[in-house]
């Protein structure tokens, strides 16, 4: 079962939606036990990145999922708090599971990035909904897009941790796709019969 914290920073019933018509066990967690059962976890997320982690501590969240060694995907502000920290506001403390912090997104263009955007790799459109992004070592990297001459780190990934800053629930088939192959990349997991 792949676990989405619900940790009431995120459009998780959208996302909840996406698993069920992919055939994904999914289901809303928010306590320390069932986290701690899950074979996977889905951390998404909208708003401000230290009001994200301060219902993470609260929940007891926290702790927990920093320790964790099992697959993770964060998406959109779920992807932020994965890295060290941010100075959205004032400097917070992440996950720290990839190294890397969070800035504004330095541009002269209008924010927040709202909108559809081409991914470097594939130069398929997804759609985003920020202001900050990440500042991390390209190794990590797996597709950016350009947004005001900035490349802003669109997909992450180092060992068994993922990141979309975008929003693959809402980019239409190819979003859902990329979320499935996600899921079927765990493992331990069959691959979902193709269509």
């Amino acid at each position: 079962m792949v676990a989405i914290i619900d940790y009431r920073a995120g459009n998780t019933e959208s996302l909840l939606s996406a698993c069920r018509e992919l055939g994904i066990e999914a289901k809303l967690v928010n306590d320390i036990k069932t986290v701690a059962l899950c074979d996977a976890v889905i951390i998404p997320g909208v708003g401000a990145f230290k009001a994200a982690i301060e219902n993470l501590k609260t929940a007891g969240l926290f702790d927990i999922l920093k320790n964790i060694d099992k697959p993770i995907l964060g998406i959109c502000l779920g992807m932020q708090i994965l890295f060290e920290r941010s100075y959205e506001g004032e400097e917070t403390e992440g996950l720290g599971f990839i190294k890397g912090e969070v800035i504004k997104i330095p541009v002269n263009a209008r924010l927040p990035h709202i909108g559809w955007n081409s991914l470097s790799n594939t130069g398929e459109d997804v759609y985003f909904v920020h202001s900050y992004m990440a500042n991390i070592v390209s190794e990590c990297i797996v597709s950016y897009v350009d947004y005001g001459g900035i490349r802003i780190p669109a997909i992450v990934k180092y060992k068994n941790v993922t990141g979309f800053q975008f929003h693959p629930e809402k980019s239409g088939k190819y979003g859902l796709k990329l979320l499935k192959e996600w899921y079927c990349n765990i493992e331990g997991y069959k691959c979902l019969k193709k269509e």
